[in-house]
This record gives structure tokens, C-alpha cells and sequence, in this order.
């Protein structure tokens, strides 16, 4: 099982991390992968100058945007899930 952890810290807040998370709810559940990607929320991950942060797995991303977010699950989730 794959796992998206989004951090829902203040600074992550104020950058968009809980629309961030609305989008991976919707796009895990159109790509019909509920049973095989979690989606999570944390508390800081220590990067709070880089943007809303995530991990898939342990690997650590930085969103800024929708599109960002949309572009590291096409990526990371999809493209190796095939």
C-alpha cells in the first residue's frame, strides 16, 4: 500500500495543504485506488519555508498548488502504479 501523508501544520495550513488534501481524497477515489493508497494528515514535517508538504512512502515533496499536487500523484502514484 502506497501512503500520502500531507502535513495540516499551521504554516502548511496558510499554504493550502487542506485544498491539497481535497484534491488526493477526489483523485484516489476517481483513479479507484482507495484500497491501495492511504491518504494522512501529520503535524510539521520541519520544511515549513518550502510549501505545503507531503510524503509518499518516505520520500519528501513540496506543493504550492493544485496543479503541483496533481502533477507529484500523476507522477508518483499513478504513472507507477501501471
Amino acid at each position: 500500500m502506497r501512503v500520502i501523508t500531507v502535513c495540516v501544520g499551521s504554516a502548511c495550513h496558510l499554504k493550502g495543504s487542506h485544498q491539497i488534501i481535497g484534491y488526493f481524497k477526489d483523485a484516489i477515489k476517481e483513479a479507484n485506488l482507495d484500497a491501495q493508497v492511504e491518504l494522512k494528515g501529520c503535524f510539521c514535517m520541519d520544511e515549513c519555508t518550502h510549501g505545503a508538504n507531503l510524503l509518499i512512502d518516505d520520500r519528501l515533496f513540496h506543493a504550492n498548488s493544485i496543479d503541483d499536487a496533481r502533477e507529484i500523484f500523476e507522477t508518483e502514484i499513478l504513472k507507477k502504479q501501471a
